[in-house]
């Protein structure tokens, strides 16, 4: 009862985190085009997805809270062992490959934001330097000679 606890748990837990690494893929192409409605899009979708992932995540607290993988496959019997060590070893391979398209995105997500602020850096008049100037001074005195010499 317990093992088809877990493997149905398990199956759950590598579906949602297969659906999470596709939803990545798609965005990793997305942010490669630059097309943000589509980005938004996927966001949405990504964060569905990540709330079904807490829901299956309580469910496991509340049915295994003391109990580990480990525990479960000491009860179980070998083809039920095996399928078990199988799925935790997809889990592990999927969730590898979630985190490490997860730093790709955050990756690419930094680079726009760069070529964004320099773009805005360049279009941006620079501001006066932040450093004290005496307001007595005047202003169209400057130590730079004219090309009109008004004396002549």
């Amino acid at each position: 009862m317990e093992t088809a606890q877990m493997t149905s748990l398990l199956e759950r837990l590598l579906k949602s985190h297969e659906e999470l690494l596709t939803l990545g893929e798609r965005k990793t192409d997305v942010l490669k085009l630059g097309d943000m409605k589509a980005l938004d899009v996927l966001l949405k979708e990504e964060d569905l997805q990540v709330k079904k992932l807490q829901v299956i995540e309580k469910e496991r607290l509340l049915k295994f809270a003391n109990v580990t993988l480990g525990d479960v496959l000491e009860q179980a019997e070998l083809d039920e062992k095996e399928n078990l060590i199988n799925l935790q070893e997809r889990l592990i391979i999927a969730y590898e490959s979630l985190k490490s398209r997860n730093k790709l995105n955050q990756e690419l997500l930094e680079q726009s934001l760069q070529y964004v602020n320099m773009s805005l850096s360049m279009v941006q008049p620079e501001n006066e330097p932040a450093t004290y100037k005496n307001p007595k001074s005047n202003p169209y005195n400057s130590n730079t000679t004219s090309l009109f010499d008004s004396k002549a």
